[in-house]
């Protein structure tokens, strides 16, 4: 059995590049399987093709470097998936380049996936911080289901997948949304139209680094903007325009309605930030309603 890893490398992420990479090297790779790790880079981290052979020595590793001229995280995702369609390989993931990884995470997703009946596995995402009481709001941005739940998508940054289920049909990272995000929400939002069963791995962790310049209530204000922003063009996308516009309108009255429930317990910490990201997930969609375009990514 192949499975494929891929890691799409961004210059923003530069402090953390050695750390997931010795990671990799560090990885279990179970008896029976053979893992080749792809590193996608684009023009401004190409340094990262020396490094990577210096810190991945692990025998049972290969190593493909694909590279990608357009310096956008959706693009980079194509560039891989184009290449895995040729290739064969039995499973495949994506994860982040800020992330540390435990070192039985393809163990946990290869167990999950050949005991339970779905074809797309995702898993937590947890932060680190430097002040504990931005657990709260990273607690918000955390996806948190019961374990083998079926959910409707999964994030990149932390992924696993069959790969047959890509061979016979031409769904794209949307490069539309390179400056917005939801890229990966609106892929497998598609692969579970089209009837893939996507399940929810508790077990299968990997933690984001500690980054000290998003502890602040303004970062988590715009990046729940953001969120909303993008939710309406895609439902849009998955719904039709008319049903999306519908479903957004709904969406908005639903998120100001608990933001606002909240809001009573304003003199509750966790009720005043639930308030708050509520509202702002509100105001993205109200705003992407009325043709806002978003200058930054959050």
């Amino acid at each position: 059995m192949k499975i494929a890893i891929c890691v799409c490398f961004s210059e923003k992420n530069i402090t953390y590049h050695k750390k997931i990479l010795r990671d990799i090297n560090q990885i279990i790779i179970p008896k029976g399987y053979h893992l080749k790790f792809y590193a996608v880079l684009n023009q401004n981290v190409l340094y990262l093709n020396n490094l990577i052979a210096r810190i991945i020595d692990k025998k049972e590793i290969d190593i493909k470097v694909l590279t990608t001229f357009k310096k956008n995280i959706p693009s980079a995702r194509n560039v891989f998936m184009d290449h895995l369609k040729k290739q064969k390989i039995n499973l495949a993931g994506f994860l982040d380049d800020d992330c540390m990884i435990d070192k039985k995470w393809i163990l946990k997703m290869t167990q999950f996936i050949s005991n339970n009946n779905c074809d797309i596995v995702g898993g937590p995402q947890l932060h680190e911080v430097t002040n504990n009481k931005f657990k709260i709001y990273y607690k918000f941005l955390e996806p948190q289901y019961p374990n083998k739940k079926e959910v409707n998508w999964v994030a990149t940054n932390n992924c696993f997948f069959k790969k047959s289920i890509i061979d016979s049909i031409n769904i794209r990272f949307d490069e539309n949304l390179k400056n917005i995000g939801g890229s990966d929400q609106l892929f497998f939002r598609k692969l579970k139209k089209k009837g893939f069963t996507i399940k929810w791995n508790v077990d299968a962790k990997v933690k984001e680094y500690k980054q000290k310049d998003r502890e602040n209530l303004s970062w988590f204000l715009k990046r729940n903007f953001r969120y909303g922003f993008s939710g309406l063009i895609i439902d849009k996308k998955i719904y039709g325009k008319k049903t999306g516009y519908l479903i957004n309108i709904i969406k908005i009255f639903y998120l100001s309605f608990i933001g606002f429930s909240n809001f009573f317990f304003i003199f509750k910490n966790y009720h005043f930030i639930n308030s708050t990201f509520y509202f702002s997930k509100a105001l993205g969609r109200l705003s992407a309603m009325f043709k806002f375009k978003l200058l930054k990514y959050y």
